[in-house]
């Protein structure tokens, strides 16, 4: 990782970004948490508390040198613990009532504080004494004296002095019950109490002044805080030396531990970790900063990169989150080594964006793709020289982080790459998917296939139906590697991993895709997990897309033996249903016939073909007797058809057994809509 961080350090410096320098110090409030403003007037003492809203708290940083000893935001636990029963039934109480905007009588509920034990021990008490003196007479010597509109910060330092840890906790308890009292809330009453059986919860703190107002910017402005790093970062000398590191820069403070980065979703990265407790390091002879010397001068450009590219503000652009599909924290980061004026959302194209609109969605790929190529090309539409840079960081444990991947592509192939991937998810026939409306209430929908992301096509590749295809179930076998291999990959590694996939996917969902179809020719939707239900519009494309990649095209598919006993199969349904509803008074089987006999096709098309020809001869007698009527027409335009598929199958030798692309164009036949059909 260090050498494709060293690359876009130059990148950027070269394109002149705007990258900021954060000393390692300086860390961004961790959000998740609880987290309130409690206001310090001249006296140090709280004035009142306000929640913090969750997108404001990372914006705020604190200086934090020894893990959980920071200013001016610092956790705390909650402050009482209710020690009986019955004393955390009253509590749950109180809260059911916060929820729904309800107070609880005020003699009642000091009666309730007053019964609880303080959870504040005198540890927790050192702590506070500790936050609000060792970081402030750190900030204080790195800042110096705060005049004009940077004089907040000075003067919270000043008012943090006199906070005493005892009175700060009496203070934060009646802040919190008087604030409860006025504005009932669940988040507060979780804050005054502990009352679960799991370990308590921290909540976060962020102090802050009670006149803020009277000064140009408060404490925790983003322009004060700026202002105070780049004092931390200047104050911060590197020592002069002949030596160079590894990537020819001053080599002062190359046997430093490397700075940590704090990313979305990973938390604290460590850029390089070489434990010389770990006997497997010593493999060649040397261990720590000697097995890759590297200065401080090249890990503060190093860190600030990827603080660069993991910011909220480029999401989708140089990074996106892959943990919803791959199920562990991952994050995928892609840029190009010459910048373009405006970034390209090249990770969230390679990855997959996290908008679940599905009028967006439908063409969502396309769209992104189109956007990156005039990113990368220009509207001159000229050949591009530049590279795509593209690397995956993934936590393996809590304290551990491992690149899963990092590859590199020319600018064209990625372009090129995205245009293949369209034209393999559109490489199947004409297929819609019932489904209910946008709105609650809606009717249900014919709706189009849509295109997979990469990190969607491993979601659906890890993803095991059951229960005739009504039941999923997340499994492991396919990796970010693979997705990239689908879309970016090439020769023997791609096919490779496109006939692996198509054998898995084959396992794991025909029985969805044969319950799609029952579902499908019955004008029905299917009734799946919601959480799994954009798989019924992803894994049709999948399938084209691998076909694709593997060499079959569209045109080619529609006339295979296979596809064709899909689509006579699917026929068959049809027909079947029109008996049931004429002849059978609606009473419709639990399963239609072309249904009943996919399983059988898949395995030996032959035998399916031939139970079919005694199967269907009671509906195609029925249908043959009808007269007049939309019913009639609609029975006789399913036998005609059945007639048309039949007579292009009898020309064609039959496969004894079939293969997995010979399934997979059987069940896209399967699913396929004739194109004159109405529903």
């Amino acid at each position: 990782m260090l050498n494709e961080l060293r690359e876009l350090a130059v990148s950027l410096e070269k394109a002149k970004m705007d990258v900021e320098d954060l000393h390692q110090n300086f860390k961004p409030c961790p959000k998740g948490s609880l987290t309130h403003w409690v206001y310090i007037d001249d006296q140090g003492n709280i004035s009142g508390l306000a929640p913090v809203p969750a997108t404001q708290v990372p914006t705020v940083r604190k200086w934090e040198k020894a893990n959980g000893v920071s200013f001016p935001a610092f956790n705390v636990p909650p402050l009482l613990e209710a020690h009986s029963d019955d004393l955390k039934v009253k509590i749950k109480s109180v809260r059911k009532a916060a929820e729904k905007g309800n107070s609880t009588d005020f003699e009642e509920f000091s009666t309730l504080v007053n019964a609880c034990n303080s959870l504040w021990n005198d540890g927790i008490l050192k702590k506070i004494t500790d936050c609000v003196s060792k970081p402030v007479a750190d900030i204080a010597e790195h800042l110096g004296e705060t005049l004009g509109k940077y004089r907040a910060i000075g003067e919270l330092c000043n008012r943090a002095r006199l906070i005493k840890a005892a009175t700060f906790r009496q203070q934060l308890i009646t802040s919190l019950i008087q604030s409860i009292h006025s504005t009932p809330a669940p988040d507060l009453i979780d804050t005054l109490f502990f009352y679960s059986g799991k370990a308590p919860k921290n909540f976060q703190v962020i102090l802050e002044l009670s006149d803020r107002d009277c000064f140009e910017f408060p404490a925790n402005h983003q322009e004060i805080q700026k202002w105070m790093n780049i004092q931390f970062v200047s104050s911060t000398t590197i020592d002069d030396m002949t030596d160079l590191d590894a990537f020819g820069c001053n080599a002062s403070g190359k046997g430093k531990k490397y700075p940590p980065v704090r990313l979305p979703v990973l938390g604290n990265v460590i850029l390089r970790a070489m434990n010389p407790e770990s006997p497997c390091q010593n493999r060649y002879g040397m261990i720590d900063h000697h097995s890759f010397p590297t200065g401080e001068a090249a890990r503060k450009t190093m860190k600030s990169a990827l603080e660069w590219l993991g910011k909220e503000e480029r999401k989708g652009k140089t990074w996106c989150d892959l943990s919803r599909r791959l199920e562990r924290p991952m994050l995928l980061f892609a840029y190009p080594s010459k910048m373009p004026d405006n970034l390209p959302d090249l990770a969230g194209m390679i990855g997959e964006t996290e908008d679940e609109d599905a009028e967006t969605q439908q063409e969502k790929f396309s769209a992104i793709a189109e956007k990156v190529t005039l990113a990368l090309r220009g509207r001159t539409n000229e050949t591009v020289d530049a590279e795509v840079r593209v690397f995956v960081l993934a936590k393996i444990d809590k304290a551990r982080t491992k690149v899963l991947a990092s590859n590199r592509y020319s600018a064209e192939h990625v372009i090129r790459s995205a245009q293949l991937w369209q034209e393999g998810n559109r490489n199947v026939p004409k297929i819609k998917v019932r489904s209910f409306g946008k709105n609650k209430g809606d009717k249900p929908v014919w709706t189009e296939l849509l295109i997979p992301f990469p990190a969607e096509a491993i979601w659906c590749l890890n993803t095991v139906w059951t229960r005739q295809g009504t039941h999923a179930e997340g499994a492991h076998g396919f990796s970010i590697n693979d997705a990239l291999c689908l879309l970016l990959g090439a020769g023997f590694e791609l096919q490779q991993v496109a006939v692996r996939a198509l054998g898995s996917a084959l396992r794991n969902s025909s029985s969805l895709f044969l319950a799609i179809g029952q579902a499908n020719a019955q004008g029905l939707v299917l009734n799946v997990d919601r959480k799994y239900a954009k798989q019924l519009k992803l894994l049709p494309s999948l399938f084209g897309l691998l076909l694709y990649k593997l060499g079959h095209n569209k045109g080619g598919i529609m006339t295979t033996p296979a596809f064709l006993i899909g689509k006579l199969l699917n026929l068959a349904d049809s027909l079947h249903l029109e008996y049931c509803k004429g002849a059978r008074k609606g009473s419709v089987p639990q399963q239609l016939v072309g249904n009943a006999l996919m399983a059988t096709a898949l395995e030996t098309p032959e035998k399916a073909l031939s139970m079919l020809s005694q199967r269907v001869l009671p509906y195609q007698a029925w249908a043959r007797t009808l007269t007049g009527g939309d019913e009639v027409r609609l029975a006789k335009f399913f036998l005609k058809h059945i007639g048309e598929v039949t007579a292009q199958l009898k020309d064609i030798p039959l496969p004894q057994r079939s293969i997995d692309t010979d399934k997979a164009q059987m069940l896209l036949g399967y699913l396929a809509r004739v194109e004159s059909e109405n529903n």
